[in-house]
């Protein structure tokens, strides 16, 4: 039998947990669930068993429809990763509370001793004895052998040790790390577990998994103290049920998403935490190579559209078609030389002759990254020349040939030329640190490297153009060093979707866009098909542009339908390169906004017929339990001002739980109402303070009420305004703490 662990959001009626179905925009969400097999469903606070019965494909998205075993089991997250029966890894023990790609993860067994009539008896999960425990020891003598539990224990130079149980998968132990050393440096998170942990040193202490979770131990042992928390939401065990629901994942309706609501809701930060991978991928040190930066990094381009690279990359030396064999040693090449010859680039036939030892070439043809190289010896004429090509060439070693070509920002005019701090240099080093290079010895610690994005995020402005987001004719920005760079030339640029697209085509096995294009449709279809990884374009503040102009032809192309892979797909030809363009099926279109301007109304009705939208309002019980620390009901606070706005504005108009979420201390607050939730309220009220002060109360006001003269200007009647009441806000600055936290109190008491 196979075991899976799964993730379904809470939504309003619950529709896929009352039905048991998953249905999915993405294949690879479903993992490597199969019919037959089970699955631990996590939604919410609630935990339950079901077996996968009917796998089906709805208009092109998988759905798994499940037979129910058991509905909320007696567990929760951290109870469930307590069981013993599990064998602990880091999917395990992770992802069962944080985001993922994957909607269902495998599970491990610990041994063969849990059968299926074990799986299926929900007595299984009411016996606390099948749960584990975390035990810290005074002495390795204090251990057991053979235990189901955590066993840490303190040598004899009490530094802190893990018995190295079969439960645990054996890639864990070498992540493991002694912090109680660094307790009460920061990380709060860490050091309420760091404490627990701590007193085993006065004697053997236990710990259930609710006085302790797992997760929180594996946060503290398994991860350098300075790292950012595994499970940064979650505070304590007592709140651990709590946070549990805000970690529920996004899941998109359609190829094209858009959620919206009031300011603060965190759209932004859930799109970025559901669909955006920045983690570190685990690798062996060995793997990797470490780039001197100190060094010149060249680019080479191998002829016109890349021909030459066919022939370079086969051997152990490169060169640069300019530089013909006929222009001799080149320490002895003048600009009269090339003045006399009427041809050529003194500058740029010269640069072959400081290339060093140890530099790196960089081969790039247009914006495609074909490989690096290391330069074995210095220019030397007499070597220069010792090949079977027509032009000169140094020796040198690879150190990678990128299966498929890395795509770069931008563009470079001339064959070969330095790239160290050029235009396109900060994105030539990500793409480095991305396929297994490392330039400072810190970076090499566990052999971790960063994983390749699989998003592109953007912000829409009003000035943001078709131009920018297809294509267009854009001046070319000359790197500084480069001769004749007064010139104003203009070449015809790629926009940030076409890049996307690029990128998304290369997910699915192409080298560029353009090979996935020039492919056959049935190939496309059967790439594009299964188990394809997904590209995702997030365009933060999308009502600020105007999309109707942006999107351009793009509005057809991106219909669920019409995508690259499905068969229906539609190829265009782009107005300014004439080339061909589609938009690939993985490629994943989501948008955030806020909705206080009405702006979903103004979008071009085509525009909204191709996306799904989904409410993102603001959700008070994110801050269960905070505040209190500080005598404030942040909670309650939140619910009383959005009471009040809904009355006097509309729903669109409340403000989101963000603006609280950080806060822990009074100032933490004060800073909030200063920077965040008063100019808001300003905007939404145009300054009428007095309708302010119906929201917050009129302490957070300056009333004027003093009689006014004004001068007699003909027979205008000045009456009116001579008993008039001004209100103004009090300057938050000039307040002490704690009036401010009076004031605060009364909004809702």
């Amino acid at each position: 039998m196979k075991i899976f662990f799964g993730k379904i959001k809470e939504t309003t009626g619950n529709q896929q947990i009352q039905e048991a179905y998953y249905e999915t925009l993405s294949p690879m969400k479903l993992g490597e669930l199969k019919e037959g097999d089970y699955a631990f469903i996590i939604s919410g606070r609630s935990v339950h068993l079901w077996q996968a019965r009917e796998k089906l494909d709805i208009d092109g998205h998988p759905k798994m429809n499940f037979d129910v075993i058991h509905k909320d089991l007696p567990l929760t997250s951290q109870k469930f990763v307590a069981f013993k029966y599990f064998r602990l890894d880091s999917s395990l023990i992770v992802l069962t509370i944080r985001q993922s790609p994957k909607a269902f993860y495998p599970i491990q067994l610990s041994d063969s001793s849990f059968t299926e009539d074990m799986l299926r008896d929900r007595q299984s999960y009411e016996d606390e004895e099948n749960f584990r425990k975390i035990k810290v020891l005074q002495s390795e003598n204090d251990t057991e052998r053979n235990s189901i539990d955590i066993q840490l224990y303190f040598d004899l130079n009490n530094h802190l040790k893990m018995v190295k149980s079969s439960f645990f998968d054996p890639g864990l132990f070498t992540h493991f790390v002694d912090n109680l050393s660094r307790e009460g440096n920061g990380r709060k998170m860490k050091d309420a577990a760091l404490k627990k942990i701590s007193k085993g040193l006065e004697g053997n202490v236990v710990y259930s998994y609710e006085q302790l979770p797992i997760l929180r131990m594996y946060d503290a042992l398994f991860n350098e103290y300075g790292s950012p928390d595994d499970a940064e939401t979650i505070r304590t065990a007592d709140e651990l049920s709590t946070d549990e629901h805000r970690s529920e994942p996004l899941e998109m309706k359609s190829f094209n998403q858009i959620y919206y609501g009031p300011p603060g809701t965190g759209k932004t930060y859930l799109v970025r935490k559901n669909f955006c991978l920045e983690e570190e991928i685990v690798t062996h040190t060995q793997l990797r190579t470490k780039l001197d930066i100190s060094r010149t990094f060249w680019h080479l381009a191998p002829g016109r559209n890349g021909y030459l690279w066919d022939k370079l990359k086969d051997g152990n030396i490169l060169g640069y078609e300019w530089v013909d064999k006929s222009w001799g040693d080149l320490h002895q090449l003048t600009p009269k030389h090339i003045e006399e010859e009427g041809w050529g680039n003194y500058q740029l036939i010269s640069y072959l002759r400081e290339v060093k030892k140890g530099d790196y070439i960089c081969v790039i043809s247009g914006r495609s990254f074909l490989g690096i190289a290391e330069v074995l010896e210095d220019y030397n004429y007499t070597e220069a020349i010792n090949n079977d090509l027509a032009f000169q060439t140094v020796p040198v070693k690879w150190l990678k040939k990128f299966e498929h070509p890395i795509y770069l920002n931008s563009s470079q005019t001339k064959t070969f030329v330095r790239l160290n701090h050029g235009t396109r240099w900060s994105s030539l080093i990500t793409s480095l640190r991305e396929s297994g290079f490392y330039f400072e010895d810190n970076e090499s610690v566990d052999g971790n490297i960063v994983s390749p994005k699989n998003f592109t995020f953007i912000t829409f402005h009003q000035s943001f153009s078709y131009e920018d987001f297809i294509e267009g004719i854009k001046p070319v920005l000359a790197d500084p060093d480069e001769e004749g760079s007064e010139k104003l030339q203009y070449e015809l640029v790629s926009g940030i979707f076409y890049h996307a697209c690029e990128k998304a085509a290369q997910l699915a096995g192409y080298e560029t866009l353009q090979a996935c294009l020039s492919d056959t449709k049935l190939n496309r279809h059967r790439k594009f098909g299964k188990d394809v990884q997904e590209y995702y374009l997030i365009i933060d503040e999308l009502n600020r542009g105007n999309v109707a102009s942006i999107f351009g032809e793009l509005i057809t192309l991106i219909e669920d339908d019409k995508r690259l892979g499905t068969d229906s797909e539609i190829v265009i030809t782009l107005p300014y390169s004439k080339s061909l363009f589609g938009v690939p099926k993985n490629l994943r279109i989501i948008g955030t906004m806020n909705t206080a301007d009405r702006s979903i109304e103004a979008l071009d009705t085509a525009f909204r017929r191709r996306f799904s939208f989904e409410e993102i309002m603001p959700d008070s019980t994110y801050l269960e339990g905070k505040g209190e620390s500080l005598g404030v009901d942040l909670k309650k606070l939140l619910e009383t001002i959005n009471e009040r706005l809904e009355k006097l504005l509309s729903r669109d108009h409340t403000i989101g739980h963000s603006f609280f979420i950080k806060v822990n201390e009074i100032k933490d607050l004060k800073l909030a109402f200063i920077n965040k939730i008063i100019p808001l309220l300003q905007e939404y009220f145009y300054n009428d303070y007095a309708r302010i002060g119906l929201i917050l109360g009129s302490s957070f006001l300056d009333i004027k009420k003093s009689k006014t003269s004004f001068m007699n200007v003909d027979q205008y009647d000045s009456s009116d305004f001579e008993d008039r009441i001004v209100y103004s806000m009090k300057r938050l600055d000039d307040i002490s703490e704690f009036e401010f936290f009076e004031m605060i109190k009364s909004i809702y008491e």
